[in-house]
């Protein structure tokens, strides 16, 4: 008889450049050599495929209100919708997330109550909960987004093929 097993999600926030100014930083100046067009051109090619859309994005915006602006979402009962808006807004829009009045109206456009976000982040109402997580991460050598945490398993970093999930849960299955 096949065991079965359920599978639950938690989406936790994770700064990754916390030292990113607020007004973002050119992706060239902060990662030398790099070529910001290439790179974007390569995962909109990657992405298309699965219905992703990468934008020529100049920008790495500092994303910690972005992630507060996630757990505001969570509360209301929009975190996807928010999650999906502030992705497309970042990385097919090509808008600088780490400026309040595009993440403003990224909450309006998912059914959130701009002025209600506006207050929590001026407040910092989610940032002692951002720095928590993103401590927790450190701890358990996490650095990069995505990071899948799968319990009996292990950790899959990174953008991976659905294969590598399948075979995870199939050898979580096994235990």
């Amino acid at each position: 008889m096949k065991q079965e097993f359920a599978i639950t999600e938690k989406w936790l926030p994770f700064e990754i450049h916390a030292e990113t100014p607020p007004e973002g930083v050119l992706w060239a100046d902060y990662f030398p050599g790099m070529n910001p067009e290439a790179f974007f051109q390569q995962l909109d090619m990657r992405g298309k495929e699965l219905g992703a859309r990468f934008g020529p994005q100049p920008v790495m915006s500092n994303s910690r209100e972005a992630l507060e602006g996630g757990e505001f979402a969570k509360e209301y009962g929009r975190y996807q919708q928010y999650h999906e808006a502030v992705f497309k807004a970042f990385f097919t829009d090509c808008k600088n997330i780490g400026r309040r009045e595009v993440l403003l109206e990224v909450a309006r456009e998912v059914g959130l109550d701009a002025l209600s976000l506006n207050n929590a982040l001026e407040a910092g109402t989610y940032l002692p909960r951002l720095e928590e997580t993103t401590r927790m991460a450190k701890d358990k050598w996490i650095s990069s987004a995505p990071t899948f945490i799968i319990d009996d398993y292990g950790i899959i970093t990174g953008a991976q093929p659905i294969e590598t999930f399948r075979t995870a849960l199939v050898e979580v299955q096994k235990m």
